[in-house]
């Protein structure tokens, strides 16, 4: 998983991440997340999931919110956005790359979420073999996408094809459906596996 850095891909990264709102709100309202969940957020950001889960009615709220986010400038973000809020929610945020994510068990993870993260997970055989490690069975990963619009050859956006990740989930153990999600200003491709 890489951080955005300076140049054309990296502030091409920063814009995505700013125009990613409305995605993201719709994503989370389509897991439809529930107390009993661990949920988990690759590339969480600014927090604009966290707003959205923080409006949800107590039997909506997971009994375990874990982020992940490995740029600084944004962990320092949803930081401040976690002080901000009215209520206490079973939040913690981790900054190692999720190649390893030691903090999660085996099979402990209902629903993980990744919105316009996918491009940069390098190689991406070994991140999958990571998520499945941890999901529970029938457990969903869901990567919101955008390939429209990320650059071509670059060392940063490396998964730019939707049938390469999708294929690749299927190698690594998930059944794996496909779905444009249409909405106003923010739609994407959501590539969705579950967890055989």
């Amino acid at each position: 998983m890489r951080a955005p850095t300076g140049g054309v891909s990296g502030w091409l990264a920063m814009l995505i991440m700013e125009t990613n709102a409305i995605s993201t709100r719709e994503a989370i309202r389509r897991l439809e997340l529930n107390q009993n969940d661990t949920f988990v957020e690759l590339g969480a950001g600014h927090g604009e999931s966290l707003r959205k889960i923080a409006q949800m009615d107590n039997a909506s709220i997971p009994k375990r919110i874990v982020f992940v986010e490995i740029s600084n400038k944004f962990r320092h973000e949803l930081q401040k956005s976690i002080a901000e809020l009215p209520t206490k929610l079973p939040i913690e945020i981790h900054g190692e790359d999720c190649i390893k994510m030691p903090y999660l068990g085996d099979g402990t993870v209902s629903k993980l979420f990744g919105m316009n993260l996918v491009y940069f997970l390098n190689p991406l055989p070994a991140y999958l073999q990571e998520f499945k490690r941890v999901m529970k069975q029938n457990g969903t990963v869901v990567f919101g996408c955008k390939f429209g619009v990320v650059p071509q050859n670059t060392k940063e956006f490396v998964n730019i094809d939707a049938k390469y990740v999708a294929d690749a989930m299927k190698d690594a153990g998930f059944d794996v459906t496909t779905e444009k999600v249409k909405i106003d200003y923010g739609n994407y491709l959501e590539i969705k596996g579950t967890k055989r």
